[in-house]
């Protein structure tokens, strides 16, 4: 008893080291007895965040990161390091396409195609025809007169982050069943092929709308392919996700973007940049209301890999502003929008 009152100031520090023990107890018991739900959350945080090539993209464009393109393309040197062992894809591969993965295809063999001449005979639009002057199109006003609508629906932002919105309507432009675009895009579409051809480059278009099912057939079957190279389905996803757009996400769904090559070169490859009809494109299509959907030097923006090939209508003004500032379509909005 004479101990216990000589000793009564350790009555408080006891009770406190006795009260942080069962803390720690009950809370080891918790997490002991509810292991497998929070390893199953850690999981599906990880895969959610490693799965989404647009993440690091938002963050360099909401912080105007400095570093972020340099950090981008060690962030796609390191993480394909498993890709690069699995020949013949890697991500650095020139012939990474936004098609199927069968080798045909990348080939341009078995793959409708259709030339100004394919167009003009199966369609007849009105002051669209072999000596139409494109030239006397409305020319664009300068670019400190232009104000951008949010609306309208030649701007509408479509990519990872941005599904196609529900409330999103469009019609289609028949050339034949597996020629098929926005109808509103058709008049700039021959018109800018026209003037390629009088310029002796002969445009092809290639993979113009595809319906959802035919996005997620693209889709999974590169999965697919990438999987039977070795890599996990995480891995096989995430590579994916840089050459094809998500399902639901992909503005080739809404028929305002097109594949668009030469009848000389119609392999979708980066190599078509170097071609003729890749500097006429990368040139003149601005004139027509075209823009290079994913220019090289954007990646850490659009997420998606340079692709030389894929265009996407804008309309004139706003084609016209983008080249000049060189912006691609998610700057753009920042800026305009």
């Amino acid at each position: 008893m004479g101990t216990a009152k000589r000793h009564k100031w350790m009555k408080y520090p006891c009770l406190a080291a006795m009260a942080v023990s069962l803390l720690f107890y009950y809370i080891g018991r918790h997490f002991a007895t509810n292991g497998k739900r929070y390893a199953s959350m850690v999981f599906v945080l990880v895969f959610s965040v490693s799965s989404c090539s647009f993440s690091f993209a938002v963050f360099a464009e909401r912080t105007g990161f400095a570093g972020a393109q340099e950090t981008y393309s060690a962030v796609v040197e390191t993480s394909d390091v498993s890709l690069a062992e699995v020949d013949p894809v890697t991500m650095s591969d020139a012939v990474i396409l936004e098609e199927d993965a069968s080798a045909a295809e990348q080939e341009g063999e078995g793959v409708e195609t259709y030339t100004l001449d394919d167009l003009l005979e199966s369609h007849d639009h009105q002051g669209i025809g072999e000596h139409a002057d494109y030239a006397n199109k409305e020319p664009v006003v300068s670019v400190d007169e232009l104000t951008f609508d949010s609306s309208d629906w030649r701007l509408t932002l479509i990519n990872k982050q941005h599904p196609i919105p529900d409330e999103y309507d469009f019609k289609l432009g028949t050339f034949t069943p597996g020629m098929r675009c926005d109808e509103r895009v058709i008049e700039d579409l021959l018109l800018m092929m026209q003037a390629a051809k009088a310029d002796g480059v002969n445009l092809v278009v290639r993979s113009p709308y595809r319906t959802s099912d035919h996005q997620e057939d693209n889709f999974n079957d590169r999965i697919k392919s990438y999987m039977k190279q070795g890599l996990s389905y995480m891995e096989a996803y995430k590579a994916t996700s840089r050459v094809i757009t998500v399902p639901g996400c992909s503005e080739h769904e809404v028929g305002l973007a097109l594949d668009i090559t030469s009848d000389s070169y119609c392999k979708l490859e980066q190599g078509f940049a170097d071609t003729e009809g890749g500097k006429w494109l990368a040139e003149h299509s601005s004139e027509f209301g075209f823009v290079l959907r994913y220019p090289e030097g954007k990646e850490y923006i659009t997420s998606i890999e340079y692709e030389p090939w894929h265009f996407r209508y804008v309309g004139r003004e706003a084609a016209a502003v983008m080249k000049e500032e060189n912006l691609c379509l998610e700057e753009f909005w920042d800026k305009y929008l």
